[in-house]
């Protein structure tokens, strides 16, 4: 017997909507249990299930205890529109800002704590709340960010741009820092499960199978799955469509090495135990090779908003959602300076020459921004 964790989440029912519509078949000695991540997280890990989905922290933390299902994962390749940084000002505005996390949003703090100081230039201070509509009131009651994720972070994003909130999609926050995807969702299996259960690679097997017949029914009648995401959720179906074209549920290179990268970034913070290595039941077979990546335009990161303020610098327009977006390289390359008497003169007229096309200083950072 297998007894898998499947939850009515907006963001998986590609999944597990097509279980429930019976379109894909399931396997014989599989049993279901239906609750919220959170809820199937603290199952598995107290043995109640032995498949369930969980968060990159939650294998870190519990690695002795389980292995990683080999599919399907959620995962993107740029922006996941699923994990939102919520705030009430700009955030180069802020020192050490107040931030509300819910549980469930807990790879989200992560992420954050990973790029705050380099990315966003401040030190945030967390504090749990129970839940994500608690984080969003938290908002409203002196904390300065909340972080979100799911159907109610996706359901906020839209009302808090249009009140003047800023919006940030933090998933695509740290493939701008590391070009690295990072997968939000895989599946934990109870290690005690399979060396007790003398079926489990076959039923394992059969799951996998079984998702994966999921997905693709889940593609052939992706107006009906919207249509019915919609009536659950009233989130319309062309925004739902697009959530879940962008999802990636086959894992391929780009996104183990996004997992390790984590892993030992979040080690060397010490918010989780080192994760030496990922280990799969059954053990994963060869990935494919992740996606390009898309063009791209790389230009001087501009100086800070806070330093040119504290300089009688022009802090930019107030309104700016976009706050590491970056000017447009030139149409033609810049010359530089060949001779010494160029640079010479070049060093009069107060220009930097920089040798071999990179900025020597170890405070100049490239900035990549996607075109």
């Amino acid at each position: 017997m297998l007894r898998l964790g499947v939850t009515g989440d907006v963001d998986l029912a590609p999944l597990f909507f097509p279980l429930e519509a019976g379109w894909a078949a399931t396997p014989s000695g599989l049993v279901t249990s239906v609750g919220t991540l959170a809820e199937l997280e603290a199952r598995l890990l107290a043995a109640e299930l032995d498949i369930a989905p969980i968060s990159p922290l939650t294998y870190a933390q519990h690695q002795t205890r389980l292995y990683l299902l080999p599919y399907p994962v959620r995962a993107f390749d740029l922006a996941s529109d699923a994990l939102f940084l919520i705030s009430n000002k700009r955030l180069d505005k802020y020192d050490k800002p107040k931030v509300a996390v819910a549980p469930s949003s807990a790879t989200g703090q992560a992420i954050l704590s990973l790029i705050e100081r380099n990315f966003y230039s401040f030190e945030a201070q967390y504090q749990r709340v129970p839940s994500e509509v608690s984080a969003l009131t938290a908002l409203q009651n002196g904390a300065d960010i909340c972080i979100l994720s799911g159907e109610t972070g996706m359901r906020a994003v839209g009302p808090a741009k249009g009140k003047g909130y800023f919006v940030e999609d933090l998933s695509k926050a740290w493939w701008l820092s590391f070009e690295l995807s990072l997968p939000l969702v895989m599946f934990g299996v109870r290690r005690e499960w399979t060396e007790q259960e003398p079926e489990a690679i076959a039923l394992t097997r059969a799951t996998i199978q079984m998702f994966r017949s999921a997905v693709q029914h889940a593609k052939e009648q992706m107006p009906t799955l919207t249509e019915q995401a919609e009536k659950r959720t009233n989130l319309p179906a062309p925004v739902l469509t697009d959530h879940y074209a962008a999802q990636r549920y086959e894992l391929n290179q780009n996104h183990l090495r996004g997992l390790l990268e984590f892993y030992r970034r979040a080690t060397a913070l010490r918010l989780i135990s080192p994760v030496d290595d990922l280990e799969f039941f059954p053990p994963l077979g060869v990935t494919a090779p992740g996606p390009a990546s898309p063009p791209r335009r790389i230009a001087p990161e501009r100086p800070s908003l806070r330093r040119a303020s504290e300089n009688g610098g022009d802090e930019g327009d107030e309104n700016e959602s976009d706050d590491h977006a970056s000017p447009e390289p030139p149409t033609t390359p810049r010359s530089r300076p060949s001779s010494p008497a160029a640079q010479r003169r070049a060093t009069a007229q107060g220009l930097r020459v920089i040798k071999g096309g990179k900025d020597p200083e170890p405070d100049a950072l490239e900035e990549e921004v996607p075109d």
